[in-house]
């Protein structure tokens, strides 16, 4: 009886110790940094460094096997991880002043990796759902970046650099595609995708170019590049494997493309002269 009871405490030992095996590491070195780590699970582990003066980072893992890793030096930078479920993945590297990252996943394999460089920067992740991939860089000052993910396999991919660069994109569905590229100062982009395997690239250089595009349904493909000043495009899709080709290089000039169906293609080109 002695060893039975024994064994039983060793196995309920043995039971709370994996269900307790959570890895945390914080380094901070400067003055007034602040970290906050919070695991309920099993398997998470969480590496926060802060170098500098008045840092801040806050970490919150609920679930399995999930990782994050936050790396912030300067002043002031802010970040902010949820993770929720199983094999979550997150990575926050940010140096400069002021830099603001949020990333909030819940589901299944899901991947964010923001990495900014600048002052007051900000980049927010939004992951619902299984396996879905966000990667978001911004060098520069005052660039914003948001990315929503809802379903399986979406990719997003945002690369800014300047100042004053925004770009939204919005991915409801399986295996969705969206990258952005902005170079310059004031440029906004929007994407939004609905449906499966939909594809989308903005390239935009310069000032004050804007950039919208909406597809809805299945494997539609857009590809909008604009060089150039106050130049905009809007591309809406609508159905299937649908196509569209925007270039614009110059100033001022507007494009807008619409389709609805199947098999449509479209090409534009506009120049000054």
């Amino acid at each position: 009886m002695k060893k039975v009871v024994l064994s039983a405490l060793a196995l309920m030992v043995a039971t709370v110790g994996f269900a307790q095996f959570n890895d945390s590491d914080v380094l901070q070195v400067g003055v007034l940094n602040a970290s906050d780590v919070n695991q309920v699970g099993a398997i998470n582990d969480s590496d926060v460094f802060q170098l500098g003066y008045g840092n801040d980072s806050d970490v919150d893992q609920y679930g399995i096997d999930s990782m994050s890793d936050v790396d912030q030096r300067g002043i002031r930078n802010e970040s902010d991880v949820l993770q929720v479920g199983e094999s979550n993945y997150s990575e926050v590297d940010q140096r400069g002043r002021r830099n603001v990252s949020n990333v909030d996943q819940m589901g299944y394999g899901n991947d964010s990796d923001n990495y900014q460089r600048g002052r007051r920067n900000d980049a927010n992740v939004y992951q619902r759902g299984i396996m879905n991939e966000s990667d978001i860089t911004q060098i520069g000052r005052r660039n914003d970046a948001d990315a929503v993910q809802l379903g399986y396999k979406n990719t997003s991919d945002i690369d800014q650099m300047g100042r004053r660069n925004d770009a939204y994109a919005l991915q409801i569905g399986a295996h969705n595609y969206a990258y952005v590229y902005e170079l310059g100062r004031r440029n906004t982009s929007t994407s939004l995708q609905f449906g499966l395997g939909n594809w989308s690239v903005v390239d935009q250089r310069g000032r004050r170019n804007d950039s919208d595009v909406l597809q809805a349904g299945v494997g539609n493909g857009q590809w909008t590049e604009q060089y150039g000043r106050l130049n905009d495009s809007d591309v809406l899709q609508v159905g299937f494997f649908n196509g569209s080709y925007v270039h614009q290089h110059g100033l001022g000039h507007m494009s807008t493309v619409t389709q609805f169906g199947a098999g449509n293609s479209s090409v534009v080109n506009q120049h000054n002269l």
